[in-house]
């Protein structure tokens, strides 16, 4: 190595790490002040990831990968070997203290690469220059510049005519000086400009972000901009002389706007809305989201968000306000089906409020709380907010305090309706105080449940009568199990008391009404298996006859009111409840036996591919328990159950059918199917018959999902159709276009109000990928429906 180059050496061994340094840092800095897709968006930033297939070219081919440095380079200085090395075609000593590298000069080390035409060092000055075509190479970000000066006495340095890159996502920009301040940890852009678009021969970017000056500050970790224009094909269209954000993960900022349209109940007019929503990133564990809705012809509404997460408790609380022009000048209006319009109160401030706390107070203590309230029964009618509550009658409200230790939970709760239009009169539970407890002893256990509640109407009544109702079940258990099979023995009390309010309600003739109850069931099953071959595949199939034998004696119960309960609901295991009603004003008497027989398939993992099952109830003596005083069920058996199973692949069916005894004519079915592939998309139906071919039949059928039309194209439906009365009680509509660095969404819906008519709405929003994501609205919508 010649003398020139070892007195370099010693110099740049001492100048390396402010070197190495600057470039790592601008590199870090740009890549965290322009990373704005965590600027929007409420969760943390998702996982790096391979560059999508349209994204921008690079600015530069990628020089990360090893290196085998030219051998036919006039100079190659190892400075440290396998770790840094800088090499040129000359190096020249212009003074004493200056040294020159000419020609492809690079420097690298680890996760670093370092290209420019030629390189300066000064000694004396302790200062750097790089000059030509310069590029910057590091794993996040691609840096270029016509010329970098670094000074180590000020600890700046300084990018001329700056061109960046940040990957994997390849969004760039480009700016005429990029200014980097060691000292304060603050980097400045000036004339900078942003884009994940990819440039196109004589034709504008789609979208651009244009900052006269960006300032990014490490300390205080903020960034600051000033006169952001966004540009859409080089037209403005957003203009802030000023805005600042946090780097932090969750950082406030805009997120995506969207337009839309409504048609309430109350109104005969289609109204437009746009909601423009705003995150506040307030702490790591605490944001809130407030949507500015200007809606036509009623106002601005003022729509708030907050969250708040900790290791023991969670808060949601939701808030909106409007000072209503239509409702304050016309009142509340009601349209009836034939578009007839009538005017009713009139009401200026209207709002709403909803809360959804959970807390964990230790030592097996926790609480929960569901609350909603609302300035009138139209407000979710006519407000676009929460639309899942605009064609509902009430909202369920919940306070509860719960406490469990090892086998003991006990729980004190209130609950109630906020009523909407039309509300039904439903009992509230001012309060309700529960215990459960168990006790195992080997093949033994003993439970108690017991509860007692007040039930209150929220408004009087003469026809429904109100109590407080105090109810025990004690129980013991033997159940033996063993891989052929099992046997289980049931001995339950049922004690359940009433003191009725005495209020015109009070139509039972008596103030209070005391009812006992024992019941007895002992249930066996045994397994049977055999291998079996279908299509070449062995699979494991089980057959799995189970019986019981229930008894109940009869008690009169006519005299008590209906507070909680009613028939069960179809379910193939319902054939084996011991109560054949759901609540506790109703114990039904039984002397009978249920058989049901299930067969499963298993494949060579052991996971159920497919399973059938069929079963019927044989009644011993009449059943004279029922909801109403009315004549007793004489009839030997029951209605034939029958289950069918599917689970193959992409594909899962289940269904559960009712049969009648005497003809086998189909009265009752709940079909439910779900097709989930990567390939084709999401589907999912189900089907509801009940009392069939009867006065008081309905059938619905409710389906949905979405899949990929083509490259770019996305579309999602979702229906809910009354098939006996052919009267469509929901749809919806959602088509996605896709492109490299922008999105649109489009979404309809159609809903029938209580007044026969139907709700419009529609709803469009836009994306520009990389600033933000509305995470694909319609998916969500539809999901929620179809409860994937």
């Amino acid at each position: 190595m010649s003398n020139v180059a070892l007195q370099f050496k010693s110099l740049f061994l001492n100048f390396s790490p402010p070197l190495s340094w600057c470039f790592q840092t601008v590199g870090a800095v740009l890549l965290t002040g322009f990373s704005l897709q965590s600027m929007a968006m409420k969760t943390n930033p998702p996982p790096q990831i391979a560059s999508p297939p349209c994204a921008p070219p690079l600015i530069a081919p990628l020089q990360l990968s090893p290196q085998t440095f030219s051998k036919n380079k006039a100079v190659i200085v190892n400075l440290n070997p396998s770790v840094k090395q800088l090499e040129a075609n000359q190096l020249e000593q212009p003074s004493p203290n200056r040294y020159l590298f000419k020609g492809e000069a690079k420097f690298t080390q680890p996760n670093l690469v370092v290209l420019s035409d030629q390189m300066l060092f000064d000694k004396a000055q302790q200062t750097a220059q790089f000059k030509g075509h310069v590029e910057i190479h590091q794993p996040d970000i691609l840096l270029m510049a016509n010329q970098v000066d670094m000074s180590e006495i000020e600890q700046t340095s300084k990018l001329k005519e700056a061109r960046y890159q940040i990957l994997p996502s390849r969004m760039y920009g480009q700016a005429s000086q990029i200014l980097l301040e060691q000292q304060s940890s603050k980097t400045t852009l000036n004339q900078a400009t942003l884009t994940a678009c990819t440039q196109s021969p004589e034709q504008s970017l789609t979208w651009q972000l244009k900052f006269d000056e960006v300032e990014i500050n490490q300390q205080t970790e903020q960034v600051v901009a000033r006169n952001a224009r966004l540009l859409i094909k080089d037209i403005p269209v957003l203009y802030t002389p000023y805005f600042a954000y946090s780097l932090a993960n969750r950082a406030s900022g805009f997120l995506f706007a969207s337009l839309g349209s409504i048609k309430s109940v109350t109104q005969k007019d289609l109204l437009q809305f746009i909601k423009i929503p705003y995150f506040f990133n307030l702490a790591p564990n605490m944001d809130s989201t407030l949507t500015v809705i200007p809606i036509d012809k009623r106002g601005v509404i003022l729509d708030n968000e907050f969250r708040y997460l900790d290791r023991t408790h969670s808060l949601k609380l939701d808030l909106s306000s409007i000072q209503d022009q239509l409702t304050s000048k016309e009142g509340l209006s009601t349209a009836d089906s034939a578009g007839n319009v009538t005017y009713d109160q009139k009401i200026t401030h209207r709002w709403r409020a909803s809360l959804n706390a959970r807390q964990n107070w230790g030592e097996g203590l926790t609480s929960s709380i569901v609350w909603h309230e609302a300035s009138d029964e139209n407000f979710y009618a006519d407000i676009p907010v929460q639309s899942q509550y605009k064609t509902v009658t009430q909202i369920p409200r919940n306070l509860k305090l719960n406490y469990q230790k090892d086998n003991l939970q006990t729980y004190v709760q209130a609950s109630s309706y906020l009523r909407l239009r039309n509300a039904p009169l439903n009992y509230e539970k001012r309060p309700e105080v529960g215990l459960r407890y168990r006790h195992q002893v080997d093949d033994f256990s003993f439970n108690i449940q017991s509860s007692m509640t007040d039930f209150v109407l929220p408004i009087s009544s003469t026809t429904k009568p109100e109590a407080l109702r105090f109810n025990i079940n004690p129980s013991i258990e033997y159940q033996l199990n063993q891989s052929y099979g099992f046997v289980k023995a049931t001995v339950v009390g049922n004690q359940t008391m009433y003191q009725m309010q005495d209020n015109a309600g009070n139509t039972t003739g008596a103030t209070s009404h005391s009812l006992f109850v024992p019941q007895f069931a002992l249930k066996g099953g045994l397994i049977f298996e055999r291998p079996i071959t279908f299509f070449g595949k062995t699979y494991t199939q089980t057959l799995e006859p189970e019986m019981q034998y229930l008894y109940t004696p009869y008690q009169n119960q006519d005299n008590i009111p209906l507070f909680d309960t009613g028939n069960r609901s179809l379910a193939f295991s319902n054939l084996f409840a011991i109560n054949r009603f759901s609540g506790s004003d109703r114990i039904g008497d039984a002397n009978q036996v249920t058989t049901a027989l299930t067969t499963r398939f298993l494949n060579s993992n052991g996971r159920q591919v497919m399973d059938a099952g069929v079963g019927q109830i044989v009644y011993f003596e009449d059943r004279r328990v029922g909801l109403t005083s009315t004549n007793p069920q004489t009839n030997s058996s029951s209605d034939i159950f029958l289950k069918l199973g599917l689970n193959v692949g992409a594909l899962n069916v289940s269904s559960t059918l009712q049969f009648t005894q005497q003809k086998h004519n189909l009265l009752h079915a709940n079909s439910r199917l779900k097709y989930r592939s990567p390939q084709y998309g999401t589907l999912l139906a189900n089907y509801a018959l009940s009392n069939n071919d009867t006065d008081a039949q309905k059938e619905t059928l409710s389906m949905g999902g979405y899949t990929q039309l083509a490259q770019n194209w996305q579309v999602g439906v979702y229906l809910n159709y009354d098939l006996y009365n052919e009267q469509l009680y929901q749809g919806n509509l959602g088509l996605r276009y896709d492109a490299c660095c922008w999105a649109i969404e489009f979404m309809t819906e159609r809903t029938q109000l209580d007044n026969g008519l139907y709700n419009d709405e529609f709803k469009l929003q836009f994306e520009l990928k990389g600033l933000s994501s509305s995470n694909q609205a319609f998916k969500k919508d539809l999901a929620k429906k179809l409860k994937f």
